[in-house]
């Protein structure tokens, strides 16, 4: 059976069980007088996980209306093609900025396999092309009309070009794709303190951008945050100013490593070291895994910390690229 948690205000988080981990993606079923919508698909290979879903709450094809994703990158939106021939009657929700890549995903496939490589891409499934025709652009201000509920499409470049969040007036709440930063409901339970990372991958983080989108959310009025990555959380500020700090602090670190020369790379493995101990703080424990931390647990931590050299490239490579 899907693992499915039933939120406030008739929205239903789904484990996506990414690549057979647990607590890592989720994809969210949202109910209206009209209709439903899925918020992130996940992978191809999560597809069989969202049908199960649908199953289980009763949702027939024909009653989802839109098929929503973030972005493009193939944890959010690799399922699209896939369970847009599950679900014919659905709009398929992209930016325009990706949306190309959904209908031929040649490009997208090229670069996720010299990012992810071989293996890792299999575990991720097919990616099957999108029929253009229907497509609707996710930009600004555009509405989901569900009937007695709308959910509004916030463009927040920075974790890439492409990026949107949707916010649901129904709840007050924001599906925050990667926008809002990673988050581990797990540890943050365990540790006593909120236990998030922002996701700053190359090559199409840009800070400049992604300081806006984070500023526009800290100074709105959402109640709660739906993140992907993973689940439910509150209170929204302060989860927010959090990454805000990290972002700011792994930046000005990013442009001391780059000022002490030896190269772009060189560069980047000093930044995911330094990221790496300071995802550790308040932690005495110098093992990969803290002690005691297995099973789901030692997954989330491992997403929380093993991320940090594809994010700290990401963020020397805007630094390089935008210095002087």
């Amino acid at each position: 059976m899907a693992d499915i948690v039933q939120l406030e205000g008739d929205i239903f988080q789904v484990d996506l069980r990414e690549c057979g981990y647990e607590g890592r993606t989720a994809g969210y079923f949202v109910r209206g007088s009209g209709g439903w919508a899925l918020v992130e698909t996940g992978p191809a290979s999560s597809a069989g996980v969202v049908r199960e879903a649908a199953a289980q709450l009763g949702i027939e094809p024909e009653q989802l209306k839109y098929i929503a994703v973030t972005h493009i990158h193939i944890d959010h939106a690799g399922g699209l093609g896939v369970l847009a021939r599950h679900f014919p009657g659905a709009g398929l929700v992209v930016h325009p900025k990706g949306a190309r890549h959904m209908i031929d995903p040649s490009r997208l496939i090229a670069g996720a396999l010299q990012v992810w490589g071989e293996e890792k891409m299999r575990q991720y499934g097919d990616i099957v092309p999108v029929e253009e025709g229907r497509v609707l652009h996710a930009v600004e201000g555009a509405v989901l009309d569900l009937g007695d509920r709308k959910i509004e499409v916030w463009e927040t470049p920075g974790h890439s070009k492409n990026h949107v969040c949707y916010y649901d007036a129904a709840t007050g709440g924001l599906f925050s794709g990667d926008a809002a930063g990673v988050y581990s409901p797990g540890l943050s339970q365990r540790l006593r303190r909120p236990v998030l990372r922002p996701a700053t991958p190359a090559p199409d983080f840009n800070g400049e951008q992604m300081f806006s989108s984070l500023l526009r959310i800290a100074a709105s009025e959402i109640k709660q945050i739906y993140f992907t990555h993973f689940g439910a959380g509150r209170p929204p500020r302060l989860l927010v100013e959090n990454i805000i700090g990290q972002l700011t602090v792994f930046m000005h670190m990013g442009r001391q490593c780059l000022q002490q020369g030896g190269g772009a790379r060189e560069a980047a493995d000093a930044l995911a070291a330094v990221m790496r101990r300071y995802a550790r703080f308040g932690l005495l424990e110098e093992e990969d895994v803290p002690a005691g931390m297995d099973g789901r647990m030692a997954q989330e931590w491992d997403f929380m910390v093993g991320m940090t050299k594809l994010s700290a490239q990401g963020i020397v490579q805007y630094l390089a690229k935008t210095s002087g």
